[in-house]
């Protein structure tokens, strides 16, 4: 059968025409790209289980994948939020303070450092001052000829701390030391531990609201705008400055209220019931 010229062109038309729809609606092979995971890939290279990887999706701490038909494609990019995700939380960071930040700056590649910007500096100790274990040799040593009966007193005012192999844990050794001293001073270790107690629940509440003050100012730095390594170098400032702005201000109270007592006269103190050790440890 001779076929016109018209009828070939009509032929290859509808030839091209099949060859096409096939592509688009048939399964093709594509070459892996570099940096692209499968989710069963993605899991194995970060560690996480398939089920968490979803949750961090549907928390909005992760982004949602591209698709390539009916299969999920992770890229680089998802491999580092999720490892930036891992280190967040082990400085501590719920997913809620996460899915905050990573809201405010999202750039998957950057590392904890950069991303907190005052991360070492916020990090820092404010105090040398660490809790520390001892064995029996050592407590008596730091005992010294003090009289009997005196490190059971410790314990329960949790200056001290029996561990199961028969050590001891001292929370603050700067802490024993100055109740020492004022053991010797005459003043009951008790006494010291209620007053530790007292002030340690009254500064927590101080630091919690005074932490708030300056985060407030964080974002724009402390007198304005700022930048990381400037706002670093003012919170170096504040450490040993708050520390002795702490003990100026308690200075000027207790003069403020041995001024008041003073003034009332005798008939101002009053016997409170003390509160049990039991209940103050809870």
């Amino acid at each position: 059968m001779t076929m016109t010229v018209t009828t070939v062109k009509i032929l290859c038309q509808w030839l091209l025409s099949l060859l096409y729809r096939l592509w688009l609606t048939e399964s093709v092979d594509v070459p892996d790209e570099v940096g692209a995971y499968g989710l069963a890939e993605l899991a194995a290279r970060s560690g996480l289980p398939a089920r968490t990887i979803r949750f961090y999706q549907s928390a909005d701490v992760l982004p949602r994948p591209d698709r390539r038909g009916r299969s999920a494609v992770y890229r680089e990019h998802h491999l580092e939020r999720l490892r930036l995700i891992a280190e967040l939380q082990d400085r501590g960071l719920t997913l809620s303070a996460i899915r905050q930040l990573l809201g405010r700056r999202a750039s998957p590649g950057m590392s904890v450092g950069d991303w907190l910007g005052l991360d070492e500096t916020l990090r820092g100790p404010w105090s040398e001052d660490r809790p520390k274990v001892v064995d029996e040799d050592e407590l008596a040593d730091v005992l010294g000829n003090r009289p009997p009966g005196l490190r059971s007193k410790l314990e329960r005012s949790c200056y001290l701390e029996r561990q199961p192999d028969g050590s001891w844990l001292v929370r603050s050794p700067a802490l024993l030391d100055l109740a020492l001293q004022l053991q010797d001073a005459g003043i009951d270790v008790e006494l010291t531990g209620q007053a530790t107690d007292l002030l340690r629940r009254r500064l927590a509440r101080a630091v919690d609201d005074l932490i708030v003050l300056f985060a407030g100012r964080s974002a724009t730095g402390f007198t304005g705008w700022a930048s990381t390594d400037e706002l670093a170098t003012s919170l170096r400032a504040l450490r040993p400055i708050a520390r002795e702005a702490a003990g100026i201000i308690l200075a000027h109270e207790v003069e403020r209220g041995l001024q008041g007592l003073l003034q009332a006269g005798p008939t101002a103190v009053r016997r409170r019931p003390q509160r049990s050790n039991t209940r103050r440890r809870r």
